[in-house]
């Protein structure tokens, strides 16, 4: 771009292989007198130069991006690993997506795998920003799927995927299935899925969209169809962790209180295992190995409503519980 810069050859080719190979090789910058640098601005040109020769540079928000593409493409490694620190110190659920991006074209595969599971971690605030809206269909997919989401529940997955088709409704139509076939409708609420997701326009005149709505609802009201039903979609995502307080009412009574859903439930002891489970609505349980340490969860075998639990021999019983309730006068 017209301005031009005074180095030496085996200076610049000390510091980097791209310029090694230039200026060892018998390429054409071999002998030349000049080269010509394209991809990068004059002013980061100069800051690498500077660099090479001072082991100094400033890596601001402003130049991170261009500073990480030119060091990648003249393979400048010191430079690149600087910028890849700033930008894992700067994440953030409005930054985080666009980070992902960003490494994944620049072949940065640890600044992508810390931005990846920064979106994982914090998906509950990511998907409500507006770099999640400006997702293409594969990049959305593939957060979706993905096992390691942390949630409060299944229907949160359901009101990214929801929230991401109504912005742009008219070209994101055609992709309805493919990101609602990520939601895993047998884990979510009975109550969700009859007055929200049933309720939606959206599906209405899509059948296959309708065909997983409805199999979510069969799965809650047909205990058939656990033993039917895909593992992939009853298998939990790991939860947003809650405090979970253990009340002890005697030798052989224990209760588990969650104090964010404000929901109790049952604990049961089995084979070194905790049990926590039931609740208003048991569609999943945790359990703690207290010799590994471990927490696990996994899809509760029945879907009960005021489930009440005990433990036998080795094995677990269930039995749902009668609330009744009487007008007073």
């Amino acid at each position: 771009q017209g301005k031009f810069f005074a180095a030496h050859r085996a200076v610049l080719a000390a510091a980097s292989h791209f310029f090694s190979l230039m200026f060892t090789t018998k390429m054409m910058e071999y002998t030349s007198q000049e080269v010509e640098l394209g991809g990068a601005e004059p002013t980061i040109i100069e800051l690498l130069i500077e660099f090479i020769y001072t082991a100094k540079i400033s890596v601001n928000s402003n130049n991170v991006q261009s500073l990480l593409d030119a060091a990648n493409q003249y393979q400048i490694e010191p430079v690149k690993t600087m910028c890849v620190e700033f930008l894992k110190e700067q994440i953030d659920a409005t930054n985080c997506l666009g980070i992902s991006a960003l490494a994944d074209y620049m072949n940065c595969e640890e600044l992508k795998t810390v931005a990846e599971d920064f979106v994982l971690l914090n998906f509950t605030e990511v998907y409500k920003q507006e770099e999640f809206l400006q997702l293409d269909v594969t990049q959305l997919v593939h957060f979706l799927h993905q096992d390691k989401l942390v949630v409060l529940s299944e229907a949160q997955i359901y009101d990214a995927s929801v929230r991401w088709l109504k912005y742009d409704i008219c070209n994101r139509e055609q992709y309805m299935v493919q990101v609602l076939g990520c939601v895993r409708f047998p884990l979510v609420s009975k109550t969700f899925l009859s007055k929200t997701v049933q309720a939606e326009p959206l599906f209405q005149d899509n059948p296959e969209c309708l065909k997983m709505v409805i199999s979510g609802m069969t799965y809650h009201l047909d205990p058939d169809q656990h033993q039917q039903t895909s593992g992939e979609k009853i298998q939990p995502r790991h939860n947003k962790c809650n405090h979970v307080i253990a009340v002890f009412g005697g030798p052989q009574t224990v209760c588990a209180f969650n104090p964010v859903g404000h929901i109790w439930g049952t604990v049961v002891f089995c084979s070194n295992v905790v049990y926590f489970m039931g609740g208003r609505r048991a569609y999943q349980m945790a359990a703690y190995n207290v010799l590994t340490r471990q927490w696990r969860q996994f899809a509760a075998p029945t879907n009960r409503e005021f489930l009440a639990a005990c433990a036998s021999e080795g094995n677990i019983y269930t039995s749902d519980l009668h609330i009744w309730r009487f007008r007073s006068w």
